[in-house]
């Protein structure tokens, strides 16, 4: 004690000798807060907003938690717990540790998955093996939409350009489908014209799709881009194995040889035309390859995606802008598992059942739930 009062009258008598105010001082001290004001509208540098968003997690029971969901918006997520009387939809603000129920089903939820814009989000439960109910909530848990299906499996596309705009392929056992598009405002479901499952957005008119031939199993496929209202498709580009489209940017995944050797292109979503290509690898599986996760944050266009090594023995975090063509490396030996950003990009859901959070500005993983035994 007698050593802290020598320092502490030490240090008042060199301030008063210079005349100058202390650079840092205490909080409670109104009398000296002249220098703090003048910098307390200054932008916080990037280590000091990384020390003040200290991500809380999640700690739940192993034997019920079911998954991350979605992003709910940039600071609150969706999770899923299951019980014997069906699934509870959570949020959870990861900076506060705050949670609270967003939605309880009676039945098993299947997915939960939010719009472009997260100003709604789809339910799919699954009544019975062969019927799906699909119901859509906005922010508040009001109820904008439901309806039922006969269904074996069901696949769903949000339109990314018309937030209300809802594709859904519905697969009977033998694997025969039909496609729907459900309109949220209009309150409306209607049979669709697309005669292909799995399709990507372009507008809302416009979709794009893989044209693979049943009757000759290849490697790759053309991709096409058809008009709803006209019922006219017109050719994009070929070798094509995966297909995904942004707000302002449509990607593929193209094939370059029968090695994994494959390029990354980007195109135009107005113009259509080549704007950016990133080389990559590909690992092949037992009859096609395999497409590491991908995002792509609005902002700034960044893309992110999981890449193997040369010797396809390991797997890094990249991103990849667009507008300079920069490649980097964020994390090393890392797997390839699914990913999905932030509404502002900043972070990452990370993880079989998005279990784990991606702070990307220090290229940092976190457990986001800590699973407690029963």
């Amino acid at each position: 004690m007698v050593r802290f009062l020598n320092c502490f009258l030490f240090m008042v008598i060199v301030l008063l000798a210079t005349g100058c105010n202390p650079t840092h001082q205490p909080e409670q001290n109104k009398e000296l807060s002249t220098n703090r004001d003048l910098h307390k509208n200054e932008p916080k540098s990037a280590s000091q907003l990384i020390e003040e968003e200290e991500i809380i997690s999640l700690e739940l029971n192993e034997g019920l938690f079911h998954s991350v969901a979605d992003w709910k918006d940039k600071e609150t997520i969706f999770y899923i717990m299951n019980n014997k009387d069906g699934s509870t939809v959570y949020t959870y603000n990861i900076f506060n540790g705050e949670s609270s129920i967003f939605y309880e089903s009676e039945v098993p939820i299947v997915r939960f998955e939010a719009n472009k814009s997260h100003s709604l989000f789809l339910i799919h439960t699954s009544p019975s093996s062969y019927e799906a109910e699909l119901i859509v909530l906005d922010k508040n848990a009001n109820l904008k939409f439901t309806t039922k299906i006969e269904s074996y499996e069901l696949q769903t596309m949000w339109n990314q350009i018309d937030n209300n705009q809802l594709f859904v392929s519905s697969f009977n056992e033998d694997w025969t489908f039909q496609t729907y598009l459900i309109n949220v405002a209009e309150n409306s479901i209607n049979e669709n014209p697309v005669d292909f499952p799995f399709i990507q957005w372009l507008n809302g008119n416009e979709v794009s799709y893989l044209k693979w031939d049943q009757n000759a199993p290849s490697l790759s496929a053309p991709l096409y881009i058809y008009d709803i209202k006209k019922q006219e498709e017109t050719l994009l580009s070929k070798n094509v194995v995966a297909n995904t489209n942004y707000d302002k940017v449509l990607s593929t995944f193209e094939l370059l040889d029968e090695n994994g050797a494959a390029v990354i292109k980007f195109y135009d979503m107005n113009s259509r035309k080549l704007i950016a290509d990133m080389p990559t690898n590909l690992v092949p599986l037992y009859s096609d390859w395999a497409i590491p996760f991908h995002d792509m944050a609005s902002k700034g266009n960044h893309f992110y995606t999981f890449e193997i090594n040369d010797k396809k023995t390991a797997f890094s975090l990249i991103s990849y802008e667009i507008e300079t063509e920069e490649k980097k490396t964020l994390i090393e030996n890392i797997e390839n598992l699914p990913f999905l950003l932030s509404p502002t990009g900043e972070y990452a859901l990370y993880g079989a059942r998005y279990e784990k959070i991606i702070r990307l500005a220090d290229k940092t993983i976190k457990d986001l739930v800590k699973l407690i035994a029963n």
